[in-house]
């Protein structure tokens, strides 16, 4: 059986033409609005998704109402139309009287007044003749956010008048609040609590978008009850305001059944139950369709029967009034709300209409905006017309999904929603970025089209103080589509507009707020900026930069470092940070996994400090053969780029480091620079296991034969030995770059759970002249919080550094260091930090220690960033070097956070 099909609800018949405006304009454009999309001006863009409130297109029923309008200051004939027009959709259902058609008509007379718009009325939503007078109940404002300006403010001050007598602050229970009802019952002073039914993100089927619904924009009932037993939360409860469709969630509608749950609810407690009624009609449709037992039940009459469980609503005429202007307050006749709040609740409400709008007969409206929307809430109730709406977004959305672009499903009725957090899944991208802002602003930059943010910005996420608040705001993007306005090729443009940003997404950027930060309803008024992705190399250069500043280091120096990580990041560096779709390699090099490492070197007696960085050059594929070539291709560049740096030693034992076929492990090579002087001092990091862990000892003792330094291997296999665990190993091999006699080998130990006794015992004996075990011991114990060990979270790591100073045939020169992965043994980065503090101050000479401690934390508050970020694990390693030359030298090993600390291989 062949699918139904819906046909065409209107006709196209007045054509609104596009002004012609390039990329390059329209950035100049956002520029001198702040980067504000709401400031944008309208004519230069293409597809308008903003909002659907105001932006429908005039049908010629109302077009020819508002010809009908009358602008008297008192009593128009509008005020009545849309009175009336409220009865017949709110109240009558089926048995619409349509007094609106005879005044359109023209074919009113006195006798139609006095009987029809004069008649007295009570009881239900909307009070007429002088009942409208003695008890008002029905108040006409500008527009949506008027009307709950208007009942907040009201509400508030009688509860102020009465505050002696109720608990404080007064709260209101919502599924959710859009931004302008948060903004205006928090003014006025209210607790607002949000109870979303769970499951709004979950993953729903493509292809049972128009077959199911799960109405996930329903109160969670059974949360607000739990609330609610609470007699002291009972008591504060003035309202319970149920949002149909549910803007704040999505657009997702409210099923009937959860409007009758929240309306027992609040007859349980004694508290009005209001809606926020603004897309009733398309909340109605998905009733009608998805919803048992309402599949033959007409619009009209499925919408009186939610309102039947309501004691009052606010309403934008904007958006399911079809109107380009106007709003609406109602509460019932004596009701749950006037027994509550005092039976001359209207009295004060109309009041105030009169003080902030004007005349009750139109608050702020013209006569031909009554007469417009009085028409709107006819039409927009028919079934054709809500077939198409309900279609039309649902085609919308599925033209973005078969694009592979994530959306929330299902979609509402009146926006499709972008799942940002799903679209930025693979990017690293964190709330305070802002990185949903960013993508708005290069889709009105690049395509012209315009749609708004609503997540961590719009709903103030870097605001809320608890993560239970955090915790509620979703993460996205709202195409809000106009009502009758678009055609199938604003969506298909659209949707291929949003595909190509979602290939790109790795470079979209985040957004600043430069004014307004803390404004109310901030995302209408601040100003913004884009923050371009940061990549690899300018996130490098940005943190040596800070460091060079910290140490004093020349423009001079500064400016070698920068070109040496350009080098060093040739290939790869201008790849964004967050891009790890194409890499499952994940670097050895930190904690973090970030291909690079920075450290300071500082002599505790003179205060002279070294700054080095630590890369590995990276690769396109995943396999350490690739990585391997991408080591020896940077090594070959540095040789070519530097004069001073020679591979003579290098190529000798290459071989032994990159076998062709063999290699195994997570690392190919590392490359440091060393920066102390106006010279850059190169030099490489090999794995000793390249060919397996049983082999690490044979590959080391070939290479330091095949170097001269035979007898080198003597002294690590002496410390090898007198493990009396057996569980030390050869882990790094490192070679300095420069054709110089006092070029260095290092040859770096892994000593597995051992303590600052057991390897203070071990290396001992080749500190002869050079510092005690004590001090060894003293060192991992403090840095350990005290602890002796044995240290089993991370490896302890010694290095040993042979030279022959004085030329081939000549005596070796040692000098051993021990690495503590402070890291992971501290549980926060301040404690790290107290740690490091404390040893530098009981361990530096008094002279020099107050420079040394200044330095210290002059590196650390230069990359402070990276401690936040991190954590305890910023802080790498700290290594003490032992030396006859020189009195002992500290090292700080700075891990930056490139992943948001979440990274881990696997």
């Amino acid at each position: 059986m062949d699918e139904p099909l819906t046909p065409p609800a209107h006709n196209v018949l007045v054509v609104h033409p596009h002004i012609s405006i390039t990329p390059e304009e329209r950035e100049a454009v956002l520029r001198s609005v702040e980067y504000n999309v709401f400031a944008f001006p309208a004519a230069l863009v293409s597809c308008d998704f903003l909002s659907d409130s105001g932006t429908s297109a005039v049908t010629d029923v109302q077009w020819a109402a508002m010809v009908r309008g009358d602008e008297s200051y008192g009593r128009n004939s509008g005020y009545y139309c849309l009175l009336d027009a409220f009865r017949d959709v709110f109240e009558r259902g089926d048995k619409q009287e349509y007094l609106f058609r005879d005044v359109l008509a023209g074919t009113t007379d006195s006798s139609f007044y006095l009987n029809k718009f004069l008649k007295p009325r009570s009881g239900g939503f909307v009070n007429g003749g002088r009942m409208q007078l003695i008890r008002p109940n029905f108040f006409i404002v500008p527009q949506g956010r008027c009307a709950e300006f208007l009942l907040f403010s009201t509400l508030a001050n009688i509860l102020e008048a009465n505050r002696s007598a109720l608990a404080w602050p007064p709260v209101i229970i919502s599924n959710g609040f859009f931004d302008t009802t948060n903004a205006n019952a928090s003014v006025a002073g209210f607790e607002l609590h949000t109870f979303l039914q769970p499951g709004l993100t979950e993953l729903f089927p493509i292809e049972k978008v128009g077959v199911e619904n799960p109405f996930r924009g329903n109160l969670d009932v059974a949360a607000a009850s739990a609330f609610l037993s609470n007699p002291e939360n009972a008591k504060r409860t003035a309202l319970i305001l149920l949002t149909i469709t549910n803007n704040w969630a999505a657009g997702q509608p409210v099923s009937m059944a959860n409007i009758k749950a929240t309306a027992a609810l609040a007859c349980q407690h004694g508290i009005p139950l209001f809606f926020d009624a603004c897309r009733f009609a398309e909340n109605a449709a998905f009733v009608q369709v998805f919803e048992p037992g309402y599949s033959h039940m007409p619009i009209p009459q499925i919408v009186v029967d939610m309102f039947a469980h309501a004691d009052g609503f606010t309403i934008s005429l904007k958006k399911d009034g079809l109107a380009n202007m106007g709003g609406a307050l109602c509460f019932r006749d004596e009701g749950v709300f006037a027994s509550r709040f005092t039976a001359d609740i209207g009295i004060h409400l109309k009041e105030r209409q009169i003080i902030c709008y004007g005349n009750d007969s139109y608050g702020g409206m013209s006569g031909r905006d009554l007469m417009a929307a009085a028409a709107g809430l006819y039409q927009v109730t028919q079934e054709a017309y809500l077939r198409n709406r309900i279609r039309q977004v649902q085609g919308f959305a599925q033209r973005l999904v078969e694009k592979g672009v994530p959306v929330l499903l299902p979609p509402g009725g009146s926006a499709v929603f972008l799942d940002m957090d799903v679209f930025f899944a693979d990017c690293g991208r964190s709330y305070d970025e802002f990185a949903s802002v960013g993508f708005t602003l290069e889709l009105l930059r690049d395509y012209g089209i315009r749609s708004v943010e609503a997540g961590p910005f719009g709903w103030e996420w870097d605001k809320k103080t608890s993560a239970k608040e955090r915790d509620l705001i979703p993460n996205l993007v709202r195409l809000a589509v106009p009502r009758n306005v678009m055609t199938d090729v604003h969506f298909e443009y659209t949707a291929a507009a949003i595909s190509q940003l979602y290939r790109r997404r790795h470079t979209i950027p985040g957004a600043r707020i430069t004014r307004g930060a803390e404004l109310r309803i901030r995302h209408f008024q601040s100003g913004l900026e884009p923050v371009p992705v940061q990549t690899f190399l300018g996130k490098a250069q940005d943190d040596i930069t800070r460091l060079s500043s910290a140490l004093g280091l020349d423009q001079a120096a500064q400016k070698i470092l920068a070109e040496s990580l350009a080098l060093s990041m040739k290939s790869w560096g201008q790849v964004p940070i967050h891009h790890q779709s194409t890499c499952s390699w994940l670097s050895d090099c930190s904690y973090n996994r970030s291909p690079i490492e920075y450290s300071v070197a500082i002599e505790q007696n003179t205060g002279k400090s070294q700054l080095r960085f630590m890369i590995e050059a990276q690769a396109a594929g995943n396999s350490i053969e690739a990585y391997q070539r991408s080591a020896l291709d940077l090594t070959k560049a540095i040789e070519a780029k530097y004069l001073n740096v020679t591979l003579d030693r290098f190529n000798d034992v290459s071989d032994l480091f990159f076998p062709p076929e063999t290699a195994q492990g997570p690392l190919a090579a590392w490359h440091s620079l060393v920066m102390d002087t106006s010279t850059p001092k190169w030099k490489i990091y090999l794995n000793p296991r390249t060919s397996g862990l049983a082999n690490a000892s044979g590959v080391v003792r070939e290479a330091l034969f095949r170097l001269g330094m035979p007898d080198a291997y003597g002294l690590l296999e002496a410390v090898l030995s007198s493990d009396p665990n057996s569980e030390s190993s050869f882990i790094y091999f490192s070679l300095d770059l420069h054709p110089r006699p006092q070029d260095r080998i290092k040859v770096y130990l892994e000593h597995h759970n051992s303590s600052a006794t057991s390897l203070a015992g071990l290396i001992g004996p080749c500190l002869s002249g050079t510092a005690s075990e004590t001090e060894i011991h003293r060192f991992f114990s403090t840095l350990a919080g005290g602890s002796d060990g044995p240290y089993r979270a991370k490896s302890l790591v010694t290095c040993f550094t042979f030279t022959r100073p004085d030329g081939e045939g000549t005596a070796l020169e040692t000098e051993v260091t021990v690495h503590f992965p402070i890291g992971k043994y501290a549980p926060t980065a301040a404690e790290a930090r107290r740690r490091l503090e404390d040893y530098l101050a009981t361990t530096t000479p008094a002279d020099s220690r107050e420079a040394v401690l200044m330095m210290f934390s002059k590196c650390v508050d230069a990359l402070r960033h990276h401690e936040t970020a991190a954590g305890a694990e910023f802080y790498q390693w700290v290594g003490l070097k032992l030396t006859k030359s020189r009195e002992p030298v500290i090292t700080f090993y700075f891990g930056p956070d490139m992943f948001g600390g979440a990274v881990r291989r696997g």
